[in-house]
């Protein structure tokens, strides 16, 4: 006998089972921008239909009551809409035929909608109450249709627009004592340059830990006897150079979040191995710095940020071996809340053509993934990988302050 709690976890399991077969079908596609986009051909017929229907049936109806036919169409489309209203009523069995039936013949079968109760209901902040899924989730689908995020004019939400504008170069508050130059990858075909100065006399501490970070042979706080062999364990210093760091997060057109998103990953690329090993130790956080005062607030585009305890500090407790995986942040714009997070300020983009690049990165589509489910949720990794290929210090010129 099934207990009444039982038949309630199967049906969500069930409910969640065909979410991610929605998820994970071709004919489904998480789109980064938000506005609406029916399937055409048939994908629940084969639940739904004991024949094909008819080219003169309506392909999709929109929310302003016009029809949106695709070129020839024979088969008839159904609003995703009623397709989560199913799962929601537990008729999962449509569902999952929908999937079975209709993934080989709609791969191509995108035709885009703009549903104007979703974009109302958006704004309104009411689509949960007004019954509106596709505006409450937020789900786009057909990202089949969205440009191309190698083009510069690819904005955050897959829509091709002018392209982006570069803020100015921040005033120089503080003295610089070391430049920083970060060459990163865009995807295969593209890169570029964010020239960086560091405030070494406002903020010794972090600024000495950041440059350990940035470079060879990288930043060790844990044990040096791990890094020798003989010991059981195995460690190595942890780095950005070499082609280990990554832009691992864009808040889009506000920050971004660069650093190593695991070290055992980075030790076993080091070394040509499927995987670290269950010996490997990463390295621990560096002792904190809250002694060192920002010597400005985030009050503008192209400014260094670091947690305010110090790099690693990003997150508390959990694994050390992510802990610099928010390493420093750079903004895009002024991001005030920045300053009530307890970050400080520990250098700045240095030139017009650095900040050029920053405005570029900035505004690169996110790969947003479940955070997509999300109303509004548009940070994420970039849909194209951002890598730091190579880094180089020096030690500054005398830079003059210009605030």
């Amino acid at each position: 006998v099934v207990s009444s709690y039982n038949r309630r976890m199967i049906r969500l399991f069930n409910l969640f089972s065909v979410a991610f077969l929605v998820l994970k079908s071709d004919a489904f596609c998480l789109h980064p921008s938000y506005s609406s986009q029916r399937l055409t051909k048939g994908l629940v017929h084969g639940a739904t239909h004991s024949s094909p229907p008819s080219s003169a049936e309506t392909v999709d109806e929109v929310g302003n009551g016009d029809a949106v036919m695709d070129d020839g169409a024979t088969n008839r489309a159904v609003d995703r809409r009623n397709f989560l209203s199913n799962l929601a009523m537990g008729s999962t069995t449509t569902a999952v035929a929908s999937i079975i039936f209709g993934r080989v013949e709609t791969a191509n079968a995108v035709v885009q909608a703009i549903n104007s109760a979703e974009q109302t209901c958006r704004e309104e902040g009411n689509c949960l109450e007004k019954g509106d899924w596709d505006g409450a989730v937020g789900w786009n689908w057909g990202g089949k249709d969205r440009c191309d995020p190698s083009d510069p004019r690819c904005g955050v939400n897959g829509v091709l627009g002018e392209g982006p504008i570069a803020a100015p170069v921040p005033p120089v508050v503080s003295k610089v004592t070391h430049v920083v130059e970060l060459v990163c990858t865009i995807g295969r075909e593209e890169d570029g340059v964010l020239r960086i100065g560091l405030y070494g006399e406002a903020c010794p501490e972090s600024v000495t830990t950041l440059l350990s970070f940035l470079t060879l042979p990288g930043l060790v706080t844990g044990s040096r006897l791990m890094l020798e062999d003989g010991y059981g364990s195995v460690s190595a210093p942890v780095t950005m150079a070499k082609g280990y760091g990554l832009l691992n997060a864009i808040i889009p057109n506000e920050r971004l979040v660069f650093g190593i998103a695991s070290q055992a990953n980075a030790f076993a690329r080091a070394r040509g191995l499927s995987k670290a090993g269950d010996n490997f130790e990463p390295q621990p956080r560096p002792p904190q710095t809250q002694t060192e005062v920002s010597p400005r607030n985030h009050d503008a585009a192209g400014l260094i940020s670091i947690p305010g305890d110090g790099l690693g500090y990003a997150t508390k407790g959990g694994d050390d071996d992510g802990v610099f995986e928010d390493a420093f942040e750079i903004t895009a714009t002024a991001v005030p809340s920045m300053d009530k997070s307890n970050r400080k300020v520990v250098g700045q983009i240095m030139d017009d053509a650095s900040m050029a690049f920053l405005a570029r990165l900035s505004s690169l589509p996110t790969r947003k993934g479940i955070k997509g489910v999300i109303p509004g949720q548009n940070s994420g990794p970039p849909l194209l990988k951002v890598a730091v290929k190579d880094i180089s210090v020096t030690k500054a010129p005398s830079v003059e302050m210009t605030a």
